[in-house]
């Protein structure tokens, strides 16, 4: 006779079997995680590998003891590699939590301040993929904007690609207030005047609002001067026009206007990057502190009125430091949603300058965008992520960049309006209409001689550009950034192509090809007919500003 299983020792069997083969499917997003902190140098540093490889947002989110929490993320390198390193100073114990893009569940572990070893992770480390990605960003740019390295105006995500971004735990609705800072009251004696630049100058120090009576700024406005406050990192530097606005509407109260700058606690600062970073899917480094500027209007009552915009644009001067890679360093306004806008370049001497009609915090960053079709192994990977960074180029979405489409005539003649910082132009081809997203950059471009119409007064904006067409408008561009120089004609390569290239554009292909704006596409073919990909209009522009140097 046969002996039966009993029903409940048969169901505890196949339970244990699909439980083994559902751990079994399961997707390992975490490997070599290790958390701990150092008592002597009272830093926490998390590190790892993202399973998926490099180019990976990992997203980190920290329990400190007392509540608060820690935000930060980062761009995964080679193998997926990844560390996070941050102060802390309570004693306790630290929950932390790893996710990356694709996981609904995070990676989980913990350490102990002053114990110098992590603690094990938890049972489960590694979470099953979503059907469907969590955070794929779900809008892509316009037909005509996803065409162009740099897309139309409004391409820029609005959307955090991350659900932490959201106003949920872990995540500052608001931040905290400032401390108050000292005032000192700015007199005529206490400026130092440069009368050949015609500008004054006050030392301004960092927490400190400076009050300037109406009645200096409108005798400097008078004189034509502006006004520089200049801090050890910082300057601000005030247009006379600047100066007569603030005492046209100073001299209403019959009061003075009150300046002030100060800089944004590591509290503040760390969660509002974190944000920044969420948003823009990038991996984001502060190379100075966060300062915040602001403007007020005091009547002679004392009643205050915040100064939030300015018809004459200011520019404002950080001192960087600490570059690690300087090409990708800028200088930023953040938005206190984490929203970055980008207002400047690194110039000599590590300073970063820009020119904003508002005020509120700015800081330099160090912008590195990376792309899934861009790895680290292509050629292009240079060029784009430097032109990224720049904001002269953006992906067609938030993770791709699509390097092997073709560009368009105005597409290109975008790109070289934005990397010149052109502006101006009125209408000037019947071809280009006033509601097109390129019809301002494609009037600066022919205004400053970048560009040809293809007849008396057409342009053939959305045709796809040709090399020797690009060729054309390289050297017409780098002329403009390098007004004294001239290219050595005998340093141009020979291309057994040369017939091909048409009449007017060979000595812009021999030009182009001997300051090494361009390449053949290959040693002996310049290929004068062939189109133009996003990569290579992003290498051609970073080309321009060393060429010829």
């Amino acid at each position: 006779m046969k002996k039966s299983i009993p029903a409940l020792i048969l169901i505890l069997l196949l339970s244990t079997f699909w439980q083994a083969l559902a751990t079994a499917s399961e997707t390992v997003w975490f490997t070599n995680v290790t958390a701990s902190a150092d008592i002597s140098t009272k830093q926490a540093t998390v590190t790892g590998k993202v399973a998926s490889g490099a180019g990976q947002l990992v997203t980190l989110k920290v329990a400190e003891p007392g509540g608060q929490l820690f935000l930060d993320s980062i761009t995964s390198g080679d193998g997926g590699a990844f560390t996070f390193t941050w102060n802390i100073s309570a004693e306790g114990k630290y929950e932390v939590q790893l996710g990356v893009e694709n996981s609904d569940t995070p990676y989980k572990t913990s350490f102990s301040y002053g114990q110098l070893a992590s603690a094990p992770p938890s049972s489960t480390p590694s979470a099953k993929p979503s059907a469907a990605p969590s955070a794929t960003p779900s809008a892509a740019p316009s037909a005509t904007a996803s065409a162009t390295p740099s897309a139309a105006p409004s391409a820029t995500p609005t959307a955090s690609p991350s659900a932490a971004a959201s106003t949920g735990p872990g995540t500052p609705t608001s931040p905290a207030p400032t401390p108050s800072p000292a005032v000192v009251r700015v007199t005529e004696d206490k400026l130092t005047m440069n009368d050949a630049l015609k500008e004054a100058t006050f030392t301004l120090g960092t927490g400190t609002e400076a009050r300037i009576p109406a009645a200096l700024l409108d005798k400097l406005a008078q004189d034509g001067s502006g006004l520089n406050l200049a801090g050890a990192d910082f300057t601000l530097k005030l247009s006379a026009q600047t100066l007569g606005e603030l005492v046209a509407a100073a001299s209403k109260s019959g009061g003075e206007a009150a300046l002030s700058v100060v800089k944004v606690p590591p509290a503040d600062s760390v969660p509002l990057l974190a944000l920044a970073k969420q948003r823009e899917f990038a991996d984001l480094k502060l190379a100075s502190d966060i300062y915040e500027f602001k403007a007020k209007l005091i009547s002679a009552g004392g009643a205050e009125t915040p100064v939030t915009a300015f018809a004459h644009p200011v520019t404002l001067q950080l001192k960087a430091s600490g570059l690690a890679a300087a090409k990708l360093a800028g200088l930023y306004y953040l938005s206190d949603a984490g929203e970055l806008e980008y207002i400047g370049s690194l110039s000599a001497g590590n300073v970063a300058i820009g020119q904003t009609d508002h005020f509120s915090k700015y800081a330099v960053l160090e912008y590195r965008k990376t792309f899934m079709d861009v790895p680290a192994g292509s050629w292009a990977y240079g060029a784009v992520t430097e032109m990224a960074a720049k904001h002269i180029v953006e992906g067609v979405s938030l993770k791709e960049f699509a390097p092997a489409r073709q560009v368009t005539r105005a597409e290109f003649a975008a790109l070289l309006v934005r990397a010149l910082g052109l502006g101006g132009g009125g209408a000037a081809f019947t071809d280009v209409p006033a509601a097109k997203w390129y019809a301002d950059e494609v009037a600066a471009a022919y205004q400053a001689g970048i560009i040809k119409g293809t007849g008396p007064d057409t342009f053939r904006p959305e045709q796809t550009i040709s090399r020797e067409e690009m060729a054309a408008m390289l050297v017409r561009a780098w002329s403009i950034l390098h007004t004294q120089a001239k290219p050595d004609a005998a340093a141009s390569p020979v291309f057994n192509d040369q017939a091909a290239v048409s009449v007017w554009a060979r000595d812009a292909v021999s030009t182009a090809a001997g300051l090494g704006l361009m390449k053949g596409r290959s040693a002996s073919a310049f290929v004068p007919q062939g189109t133009v990909t996003r990569a290579e209009a992003a290498q051609a522009i970073a080309n321009i500003g060393n060429a010829g140097n």
